[in-house]
């Protein structure tokens, strides 16, 4: 977590349990547009998508009426809308308590920039990054992405407001190299946090790592990545869903999805969507649940939002308390 006040803490914690009670969000993501600046092998989404672009008002009155616990302001790349200051400003007005999560690949982020987005409401930002050195930049089809994220981390870090998260995709070419990617996270003054990849966008399945060949590595490999933890290496995923990754690939699947409880997205048409995998429009949770979440039998995917949104209440209050113990 962010550092934020005491109260308001409390009071995320608060809609978050009230939330689980009655069936609503946790977690949304307001994907403000699609179109991205980069072409990532794992994603769909590419340099161009025709789309509306919704003015503030719009987007606010959807968190307004969601009310999740966390609302991620994402893409595609967010900071190709000119107007995401504005977005995130009216969306801050009208909820003051909701945690917001910006998302970017950061190539077009700057000091400045991260210091207006903070003014404007955001709580916390997730970079991503995917290897610990160059690969990064053709991986995501982004000239010298890594260079400028290794400049510009630990500048943004020494504000000291404790709020950026590197985002690393998990696959078969990486995860070999998870420890040296929390050793920068640690070096550069902030955490990182893992997710799995997912076939669903792209059906690329040479990046899903192989439960024949690769499983035990994979269990090495999250045995040193606890034990770093321990150490107070910054490594905000939890021992249990690092675990868990462990199982989703030993039994290629996870059931009981919860997308449309727990979970889901707004789209760059206003419409809620199952997650980034499967799209949808639907007008209300409400209507998702009923034509999408009771017949949803998906089992495919492990992400970090499903996996941080279904984790039962002792389980959240537990990683909770993991998180805010002070590093060593």
């Amino acid at each position: 977590m962010p550092k934020l006040s005491t109260t308001r803490t409390i009071g995320i914690a608060l809609r978050a349990a009230k939330n689980m009670a009655i069936g609503r969000p946790i977690t949304v993501s307001f994907e403000i547009t699609f179109n991205c600046n980069a072409n990532c092998k794992h994603c769909n989404w590419g340099p161009y998508i025709k789309e509306p672009r919704l003015g503030p008002e719009i987007w606010a009155g959807r968190l307004v009426e969601l009310k999740p616990a966390v609302a991620q302001i994402s893409g595609g790349e967010p900071l190709l809308r000119k107007d995401v200051y504005d977005i995130i400003a009216e969306m801050r007005r009208r909820d003051p308590l909701a945690v917001f999560v910006f998302t970017t690949n950061v190539q077009l982020l700057t000091e400045e920039k991260y210091l207006r987005l903070r003014e404007v409401g955001i709580d916390e930002f997730s970079f991503s990054l995917d290897y610990p050195d160059e690969r990064h930049n053709e991986y995501r089809k982004l000239k010298e992405n890594f260079e400028h994220i290794s400049e510009l981390v630990p500048k943004l870090a020494k504000h000291g407001n404790d709020d950026i998260v590197l985002a690393c995709v998990v696959q078969s070419d990486n995860f070999t190299e998870l420890p040296r990617i929390a050793e920068l996270a640690n070096q550069w003054g902030v955490k990182v946090n893992y997710s799995i990849y997912t076939h669903l966008r792209t059906g690329n399945m040479e990046l899903t790592i192989n439960p024949n060949g690769q499983l035990g590595q994979l269990s090495n490999i999250v045995d040193q990545l606890v034990e770093m933890q321990g150490r107070g290496y910054p490594i905000v995923t939890s021992e249990y869903s690092m675990r868990k990754i462990i199982e989703f690939y030993r039994t290629r699947s996870m059931p009981n999805c919860q997308a449309g409880r727990r979970f889901f997205i707004v789209n760059p048409w206003g419409k809620i969507a199952p997650c980034g995998m499967i799209q949808g429009e639907y007008d209300s949770q409400d209507e998702i649940i009923e034509k999408f979440t009771k017949s949803n039998r998906c089992d495919q995917c492990y992400t970090a939002i499903r996996a941080n949104c279904e984790k039962s209440p002792k389980r959240m209050v537990l990683d909770a308390l993991r998180a805010l113990r002070p590093r060593s």
